[in-house]
């Protein structure tokens, strides 16, 4: 699978609270990349989940780059740290967050309580089924 750098919303990211993603992207611009395919978030955990109950992983639109008041478009619900463990990847399909109004998406990690867990999520044009959450 091939990663384009401006569809990278966390680059192996730490997550101690519940935050956002460092980066958006503006879908004014990026519509044009897919041109109607499927698309999907996938979420690859990279450092297993430390001190942590559950994350809510949620794709999120907003209407400024900084995600400061997002919108939940898709999310996979709590998911518990024990399934979080290194080299896990989690997929979600995109097709109801890029036909929003709102002009940028990214990433919001909702935790139960503190702890770690590092990862990286981006989109992907083509997602392998058997990791699909």
């Amino acid at each position: 699978m091939w990663i384009d750098k401006n569809l990278l919303v966390s680059n192996s990211q730490t997550l101690a609270d519940t935050a956002v993603s460092d980066y958006s992207i503006d879908l004014g611009a990026a519509k044009a990349i897919w041109r109607g395919r499927p698309v999907f978030m996938v979420i690859n955990i990279e450092t297993a989940a430390a001190d942590l109950t559950s994350i809510n992983f949620q794709v999120v639109t907003d209407t400024v780059a900084a995600l400061s008041s997002p919108t939940v478009q898709v999310e996979t619900g709590a998911i518990g740290y024990a399934s979080l463990t290194a080299g896990k990847m989690i997929i979600l399909p995109l097709a109801s967050a890029i036909g929003t109004e709102e002009q940028y998406l990214g990433m919001q990690y909702t935790c139960s309580d503190a702890g770690t867990c590092t990862f990286s999520a981006f989109i992907a044009l083509e997602a392998m089924e058997n990791y699909s959450y």
